[in-house]
């Protein structure tokens, strides 16, 4: 009976969540972090090497879906499977953590919630490593008295492949491996350690391998890999408080490997994947909501303890729950407001508003976007280059267009300072195309004297930004 009543939750959340996300899937092309993806994934289609040729400082499988999707809907249909897989893991998992329907029923819950108010609707990077590590945990847990180092190295290949989606995974792994040390599977044999640690770098080490002999060796383990290390302290300055937090995540490890006499494997488990992943999700410190989406697995499940009547699963439950809620205010974590926007796309669905008016509610940027999107997909073929100096990735995104060099914003531009990399490949590559957005204030004053000699300025009485046309062949 307990089992058809778990199965039937499991039903029951499968189509909320399909509920929920569908609307989503209509929403227009206007999210930053998604038009990079989708643009990337274009230079894919068109036969050009990530990080050699285009940029953006994730692992590459990411931009692989984004390249196989062609168009955001289909690239968050994809996200929302990545989603129901994790949550069904998830719903198994709570149930076999405590063999009670109510488990599966707070864990489901718990992560619906979560990744609904943690922009999971977006198809970010959180979204597609989490799944893998979702599945890796479930593996290890159901062999986890008997594990051979054959499943070891397929549980690490689990944990690289949400890896090569988005870095902060490892500190899911590393959670993994800490937990070796509890009494109940110490014992392992070492070839189980080494399994978990080979499943894990080979990923990888092959993926390093693969773009060394496409000649991009340098960029992407200094754009994927490591800068990322610089990533996490341009957010405020400095590593202090990176040092402070990586202090209280070894206090806070410490503090359950004291305790692991008086928890159960699953609560001292649990609570350290936890920790483990709120410390992933604070790296940079950056506000940003979709990083929390790396706790909430392992926080479903400390909630689903719940249903066992014990005093240390509701004090952990609500330690954690309490951490989540001071962390979100101590780091000013932005919020999103959520039923504005399925108020518009539902308007938009059953025919209240048109299409123009529909985009004009996201922003006259977004309208913009689209019908200058339109306009250069009419003047220029497919394999002809454009380039946009402003925040232009998802101008290149709805066109279909590339940039004439490995930067698709100018955020990149300046943070790496490719000015001169990039002129030179405007040189070279002669976009027919030049657009200066009109809410870019910044100047570039090289790319004036060459639109001044090489281009003349087109009067669009129907778009804001400024469009120049190169003259001549």
């Amino acid at each position: 009976m307990k089992g058809k009543i778990h199965f039937w939750i499991l039903i029951g959340f499968i189509l909320i969540n399909s509920l929920i996300y569908w609307p989503t899937l209509f929403e227009p092309t206007s999210y930053g972090d998604e038009c990079i993806y989708l643009t990337l994934g274009q230079g894919f289609n068109q036969g050009l090497v990530f990080y050699r040729d285009i940029h953006d400082n994730k692992p590459p499988f990411l931009y692989l879906v984004a390249a196989f999707s062609h168009q955001l809907p289909v690239f968050r249909f994809l996200a929302l499977i990545w989603k129901l897989i994790g949550l069904i893991l998830i719903g198994e998992l709570a149930y076999q953590l405590s063999k009670k329907w109510l488990a599966t029923l707070l864990s489901l819950l718990t992560f619906t919630l979560g990744y609904l108010f943690f922009e999971g609707k977006v198809a970010n990077g959180e979204i597609f490593m989490m799944t893998p590590a979702i599945a890796a945990i479930y593996l290890f847990w159901i062999k986890r008295k008997a594990l051979s180092p054959t499943r070891a190295i397929l549980i690490g290949a689990l944990f690289a492949l949400g890896f090569l989606f988005k870095v902060p995974v490892f500190f899911d792994f590393l959670a993994l491996l800490t937990a070796l040390f509890f009494p109940e599977i110490k014992n392992l044999k070492k070839k189980v350690f080494w399994g978990l640690i080979l499943g894990f770098t080979l990923p990888i080490i092959l993926s390093i391998i693969y773009y060394a002999l496409q000649g991009a060796f340098t960029p992407y383990v200094r754009s994927a890999l490591l800068q990322n290390i610089g990533y996490l302290s341009s957010w405020q300055g400095s590593n202090q408080g990176l040092f402070i937090r990586g202090l209280l995540l070894m206090i806070a490890t410490f503090g359950l490997w004291r305790l692991k006499s008086r928890l159960s494997f699953d609560l001292y488990f649990i609570s350290l994947w936890f920790i483990f992943a709120l410390f992933g999700a604070l790296l940079s410190a950056r506000p940003y909501p979709h990083y929390l989406i790396q706790i909430v697995p392992a926080l479903s499940l400390l909630i689903g303890l719940i249903s066992k009547p014990k005093a240390k699963s509701l004090l952990l439950a609500g330690a954690a729950l309490s951490l989540v809620i001071a962390v979100y205010h101590l780091f000013h974590f932005w919020w999103y407001p959520l039923w504005p926007d399925y108020q518009k796309t539902l308007s938009y669905l059953t025919g209240q508003i048109d299409k123009e008016n529909y985009l004009k509610l996201w922003g006259e940027r977004t309208a913009e976007n689209y019908h200058l999107a339109q306009f250069i997909r009419q003047t220029t073929s497919p394999q002809e280059r454009i380039f946009v100096w402003g925040e232009a990735s998802c101008i290149y995104a709805l066109s279909q267009r590339l940039p004439p060099g490995r930067y698709t914003v100018n955020y990149h531009l300046f943070d790496f300072n490719g000015f001169q990399e990039t002129l030179a490949a405007i040189q070279k590559t002669r976009p027919k195309l030049i657009i200066k957005m009109i809410d870019e204030s910044r100047s570039w004053p090289e790319l004036d004297q060459l639109l001044s000699r090489d281009y003349r300025r087109l009067i669009k009485p129907d778009l804001k930004d400024q469009i120049y046309l190169r003259i001549g062949p």
